[in-house]
């Protein structure tokens, strides 16, 4: 099973509480504190403190191997189901640590949706693509009518702005879609759930500039609903679809500021040699 379905479907670990927002509106969405990672003897992440704040869309760059994919997979505690993963710190998510030990696994992965490099539809058709994650963390959806399901489904796709253009094929494999609707029907697979948070590992890097195009303006219309972050190696999507940016190197986080003031006049060399191209 892909990781973003495992990310909505894994349960294992503690299950005894529910991860509930605590976060209001303009706070901090996603706050790491003091976080590293180890896999075995290899150090990935060191002490990294950062805050992603709420409803914005923040670009983390770097070069390959700098920790930018572990910190995703951290922040969506997919890390832990290898043995040899092993965290200290904390991540604070809607103002809680979902890394203690009473948080529950599913209830994160409820509120915090990732989506992956390579579109990864599931082998079935459109429709129930969309309702996979509903289906598994809404029990009220095992009684709700046809009626009611389609509207979920309309619902979604229509944020996504895909509906127009699959509304007469939901039963149709989403395989058929093009690399740019499977991406999208990633990302709407993610909304019945209502989550805050929005992880995006390289959602354009199998598309092409049209394809791009559409999944940039798309993010920039789901600003404000959703906290939105969003790994790339594109420094111009960078620049153009977030609001905040963070420079990692090494494991560590170098910068973290306005998009466009670490563009135009960062504060540290190692980020400005990374963005003129001189490193990584």
């Amino acid at each position: 099973m892909d990781n973003e379905a495992l990310a909505m479907t894994e349960t294992d670990g503690p299950q005894s509480a529910s991860l509930q927002s605590t976060a209001s509106s303009g706070s901090v969405a996603i706050e790491t504190k003091s976080l590293n990672l180890w896999y075995g003897d290899f150090q990935a992440l060191f002490d990294v403190n950062l805050q992603i704040k709420q409803g914005q869309i923040t670009s983390l760059i770097g070069p390959s191997g700098c920790g930018k994919t572990t910190l995703l997979r951290t922040v969506n505690r997919l890390g832990e189901r290898l043995g040899y993963v092993r965290i200290t710190g904390s991540i604070e998510v809607l103002g809680q640590d979902i890394l203690a030990p009473e948080v529950e696994v599913v209830q994160v992965r409820k509120h915090v949706g990732m989506v992956s490099q390579r579109p990864n539809p599931l082998p079935l058709s459109i429709r129930d693509n969309v309702l996979f994650g509903y289906r598994i963390h809404e029990p009220a959806s095992k009684n709700m009518s046809r009626s009611e399901l389609d509207e979920v489904v309309e619902n979604a796709l229509s944020t996504v702005l895909l509906w127009n253009g699959v509304k007469d094929r939901l039963d149709q494999k989403a395989t058929s879609l093009s690399l740019e609707e499977q991406q999208k029907l990633c990302i709407a697979r993610l909304l019945p759930v209502k989550p805050a948070v929005l992880l995006m590992d390289e959602p354009c890097s199998a598309l092409d500039p049209a394809g791009t195009e559409a999944v940039e303006e798309l993010l920039w219309g789901l600003r404000g609903k959703y906290t939105i972050l969003i790994v790339t190696h594109n420094m111009a999507q960078a620049r153009r679809a977030s609001e905040e940016c963070i420079f990692m190197l090494l494991g560590k986080m170098i910068e973290h500021g306005q998009t466009g003031e670490i563009f135009v006049t960062p504060e540290n060399q190692e980020t400005a040699d990374y963005i003129e191209g001189r490193y990584g």
